[in-house]
């Protein structure tokens, strides 16, 4: 018994190691089979603007009022049927909130008491994060950038939230890439880097494969720093899924 202890113990990286690459393949094919079913609702799409413009110039081979009565009401149905599907999902998005008296001051303020509450989360499970965050606290900042730095703030405070829970040993960096409009959706590039056992390192791994979780992980590098220590850094995607805002 302590022969078979012994040998997974010596080979536990090795292990990890594989496991880790499972997990990435089965990402990558996951989101090659997503890309593909955007691409193609992206084609019916065009094809159907397409349609809608061709109409406009002939106009007598344009649908009826009566028939466009009756789409109208089933894209209502099936725009609610979206909705419902969506709010149903266990997935919680980032719903970043809006600063409309003073943005640049009370964005500071907002950053400045979340990473005070996250530092505080951290030092109850133990787990060391980085000093400051990549995001000013000091001056003036362009009112026209706060949404999108607020958006980024919340996936890293979302993700920073999601590794504490993991118990890992330290997050050494993590930053946040620029948001990509897609379709229905957007993604945040993240870059990561984290410290801890191996265990500790595939846990973290396995979270990012929870259902509550929109982070997905594209690529991933781990190397050994100490006995039984590891240094894993990541590349993330943060999937948000955008929702009509309420009139």
């Amino acid at each position: 018994m302590k022969k078979i202890f012994g040998l997974f113990k010596k080979y536990s990286l090795i292990v990890s190691l594989i496991i880790v690459v499972g997990i990435i393949v089965e990402g990558r094919f996951l989101n090659k089979r997503i890309d593909k079913e955007i691409k193609k609702t992206e084609e019916e799409i065009r094809k159907k603007y397409e349609e809608a413009k061709k109409y406009e110039i002939e106009k007598e081979k344009a649908p009826s009022p009566e028939l466009i009565g009756r789409l109208n009401k089933k894209k209502e149905f099936l725009d609610k049927q979206f909705e419902i599907m969506l709010n149903s999902f266990s997935t919680l998005y980032p719903e970043p909130p809006e600063f409309t008296k003073y943005p640049s001051i009370e964005f500071k303020e907002y950053i400045y008491f979340s990473e005070d509450k996250l530092r505080k989360m951290a030092t109850l499970r133990d787990v060391n994060i980085p000093t400051s965050l990549p995001f000013p606290k000091t001056g003036l900042i362009d009112v026209n950038i706060i949404p999108n730095l607020t958006l980024r703030f919340e996936v890293v405070k979302d993700l920073l939230k999601l590794i504490i829970d993991t118990g890992i040993t330290k997050i050494d960096y993590i930053v946040p890439g620029e948001p990509t409009p897609v379709l229905f959706y957007e993604t945040i590039p993240v870059k990561l880097s984290i410290t801890g056992t191996s265990n500790e390192i595939m846990r973290c791994i396995k979270y990012f494969d929870n259902p509550s979780s929109y982070f997905t992980l594209e690529n991933v590098s781990i190397m050994n720093v100490e006995e039984n220590l590891y240094k894993a850094r990541l590349d993330l995607n943060a999937i948000i899924m955008k929702k009509k805002k309420t009139q």
